[in-house]
């Protein structure tokens, strides 16, 4: 149930943020990913008190979240009662009385191939460092290894600038050119060096186009590694 949660909500920011910069495609594609992860929590039949409460507080908090649109707050009420029916009544004949909601798998598919978004359930459990950063240089999606190294959850980097992470100077001289080559369709490698606890670490970076089926620029895809210096291991 949790897991279902902190999902839409990822979805949802990065909604939020394609709504900001006016990114209709996105937009569409995301309200598609969005709808099948909401009717997933619904349906998911609460194991425990701790799993129904979390329902309820999931719907509470998008009625807060989308209170400016009287038909969103108006269908997640119904969504509500309908919740309070299906554990409270006396009766479980009204449990989806008036919706219009097609049982989800528990596990709703995460990205489509046809629209060339990326599988987070795959990036997620990667051992790198894998980030999709926009072409105004902030974070699309981040997975957790990412998130973890920038002290942060990967919900709470969408949207943000690099900059906050990487600071001006290294950004400007740096950064900013190797993604502008990636945006402009070039997939893009580097290598640098840098102390961690004093010792060398390796970075490699590679960066490649993310692009939509229809072949609109999405951003780009970071795919970052880390190892120790083998030089100075050797000389040792």
């Amino acid at each position: 149930m949790n897991e279902l949660i902190e999902l839409f909500w990822f979805k949802y920011s990065q909604l939020q943020y394609a709504v900001k910069v006016a990114d209709e495609h996105l937009v569409g594609i995301l309200d598609r990913e969005l709808e099948p992860i909401l009717k997933a929590v619904y349906d998911e039949k609460a194991a425990s008190v701790e799993d129904a409460r979390l329902q309820f507080q999931f719907l509470i908090d998008i009625l807060r979240f989308e209170a400016d649109d009287m038909s969103c707050v108006l269908r997640h009420s119904r969504l509500l009662q309908s919740l309070i029916n299906r554990y409270f009544a006396a009766t479980r004949s009204t449990d989806l009385a008036g919706l219009d909601l097609e049982r989800a798998p528990k596990l709703p598919n995460k990205g489509r191939a046809d629209e060339g978004l990326l599988n987070e359930a795959i990036l997620d459990s990667f051992p790198d460092r894998i980030a999709v950063i926009t072409p105004d240089y902030r974070y699309l999606y981040t997975n957790p290894v990412n998130a973890s190294r920038l002290d942060s959850r990967p919900m709470e980097l969408i949207g943000r600038h690099i900059v906050e992470f990487i600071g001006l100077q290294r950004f400007e001289q740096r950064v900013k050119g190797y993604l502008d080559r990636c945006f402009a369709g070039e997939v893009v490698e580097y290598t640098f060096a840098k102390t961690v606890n004093a010792r060398t670490v390796v970075v490699r970076c590679r960066m490649t186009p993310c692009r939509s089926s229809s072949g609109k620029l999405i951003g780009a895809i970071l795919v970052i590694q880390e190892h120790a210096d083998r030089r100075k291991a050797i000389a040792a």
